[in-house]
C-alpha cells in the first residue's frame, strides 16, 4: 500500500501544471453576478431623488455612483440616458456606467454600439483638407468613453459592427484613437491589423508622419492626370492629422503587443508578421 501511494504521488508530481493562459481563460468564463434586487431598488430610489436636482455636479455624482451597480434595471436606465439625454456630460457618465455592466456584457455592448453609430461619419478621413474637426471636445470625450467601456466589457462586434467602428482608429482626436486602439488590444482584434498597419505607416514614430506620394496615368491630355493623382492622394492620406501623436503611437504599440504578442518598432516588421501569419489572420476574419 505504501509503495502504491508513493507511486501515485510521483505520478501526480510528474503531471504538468495547468498553464497560466489556461487558468486565465477559465477565470474569464466565470459569470459575473449582478447586485441583489433589493440593493438595486434602494439604489434607484436614491438615484432618482438626487438626479432630479438642478445642480449638475450632484446629478453627475449620483449617476456615476448608480452606474457602479450591476443589474438589468441599471443597465436599462443607463442605456436610456446614454442614447437619449441631450447633455453630453450625462451621456458620458452613462457610457462609463455601461462599462460596469459585466453581468450582461453583450446587452451593454449593444447599447454602446448604438450610441457609437451616431459618430460613424466622423470615424473616417472624409474631412476636406483645411476643415476644422467636426466633433467638439465634449462629443469626442463621449465617444472615447463609450469605446473604453466597450473594451472593458470585452465583447466583439459582428462583421457589420466592426465595419462601423474600425475607422475610429483613424480619428483625429487622440482620445478617440487611443480608446479604439485599447479596445483592439483588449479584445485581441486581428481584424484591426490592416487598419493599424496603414496608421503605423503614416505615423511611423509618433512624432512625424508620412508625406506619401501617388501617381496616376489616365492616358488623358492636359492636367487630368494631375487631378486624378491629387484625388487618389487625398483618398489615401487626406484628413489624417499632420501632428505629433506620441500617446496614440504608444497605444498602437501596446495594442499590437496584446494582439500579436510581438513588439514592433517599424511598420515593415508588422507587415512581415502579417505575411507570415496569413492563415491565422484568415481564420480570424482578416
Amino acid at each position: 500500500m505504501r509503495l502504491l501511494l508513493t507511486t501515485l504521488a510521483v505520478l501526480l508530481l510528474a503531471l504538468p501544471a495547468l498553464p497560466v493562459e489556461a487558468k486565465e481563460k477559465k477565470a474569464k468564463k466565470e459569470k459575473v453576478l449582478p447586485h441583489a434586487d433589493d440593493v438595486v431598488v434602494k439604489a434607484k430610489e436614491r438615484f432618482e431623488k438626487d438626479f432630479g436636482e438642478k445642480d449638475m455636479d450632484k446629478r453627475l455624482r449620483i449617476l456615476k455612483w448608480y452606474g457602479m451597480h450591476m443589474h438589468k434595471t441599471v443597465l436599462k436606465d443607463l442605456s436610456k440616458l446614454y442614447l437619449k439625454d441631450k447633455n453630453v456630460e450625462i451621456q458620458r457618465a452613462a457610457a462609463a456606467g455601461l462599462g460596469n455592466q459585466l453581468h450582461d456584457p453583450r446587452r451593454a455592448g449593444t447599447a454602446l454600439m448604438q450610441g457609437i453609430k451616431k459618430y460613424e461619419k466622423y470615424g473616417s478621413r472624409k474631412d476636406v483638407e483645411g476643415d476644422e474637426e467636426v466633433l467638439n471636445e465634449n462629443e469626442s470625450a463621449v465617444l472615447a468613453t463609450a469605446l473604453a467601456s466597450y473594451a472593458k466589457l470585452g465583447v466583439k462586434p459582428d462583421k457589420k459592427g466592426f465595419k462601423l467602428i474600425k475607422g475610429l482608429i483613424d480619428h483625429n482626436h487622440d482620445d478617440v484613437a487611443i480608446a479604439m486602439l485599447d479596445w483592439c488590444g483588449a479584445t485581441k482584434e486581428y481584424r484591426a491589423l490592416p487598419m493599424i498597419l496603414e496608421w503605423f505607416n503614416f505615423y511611423p514614430d509618433g512624432y512625424s508622419w508620412a508625406g506619401g506620394s501617388v501617381s496616376v496615368d489616365t492616358g488623358a491630355a492636359g492636367n487630368k492626370d494631375a487631378k486624378a493623382a491629387k484625388a487618389k492622394f487625398h483618398a489615401k492620406y487626406g484628413g489624417r492629422a499632420k501632428k505629433a501623436r506620441p500617446k496614440a503611437h504608444e497605444a498602437m504599440k501596446k495594442a499590437l503587443k496584446e494582439i500579436t504578442g510581438e513588439d514592433f518598432e517599424k511598420p515593415k516588421q508588422l507587415k512581415q508578421w502579417m505575411d507570415e501569419n496569413k492563415l491565422l489572420l484568415k481564420k480570424n476574419g482578416v
